[in-house]
């Protein structure tokens, strides 16, 4: 299954950055979600692309920056719950992942109040 967020042309697109850049047809496969056998029929059917833009990265178009790597896997697995039309992950799981942030920013600033308390005192 492709990667929902790239469109065809994107996705031939990298295709081919991944394969100049050394990947073996099934390593782009897993990467871009797709079958090895239709990376090899892209590879054979498409021209390179002259100078390909580089892949969009994190800080890119207003996104924040990450301050960690996700790993493929972690990626292909967002990339299978999303939906393929929207692009959007399910309102479950995006409610969750919020609640998971907001217990660990009460948590920061519980440690920061006691760290503060803490150096206050006499």
């Amino acid at each position: 299954m492709a990667t929902p967020t790239l469109t065809v042309e994107e996705r031939r697109t990298r295709v081919h950055q991944l394969h100049k850049a050394g990947h073996s047809n099934r390593a782009i496969g897993r990467e871009l979600g797709i079958h090895h056998v239709t990376v090899g029929r892209i590879l054979s059917a498409t021209p390179a692309p002259e100078a390909a833009p580089p892949a969009p990265t994190s800080g890119d178009a207003g996104v924040p920056p990450m301050h960690f790597n996700l790993t493929r896997e972690l990626i292909q697995d967002l990339n299978v719950l999303a939906d393929k039309k929207s692009g959007d992950l399910p309102a479950p799981l995006v409610r969750a992942i919020h609640a998971a942030a907001d217990r660990r920013r009460a948590e920061w600033m519980h440690q920061l109040h006691q760290l503060a308390t803490t150096s206050a005192q006499p």
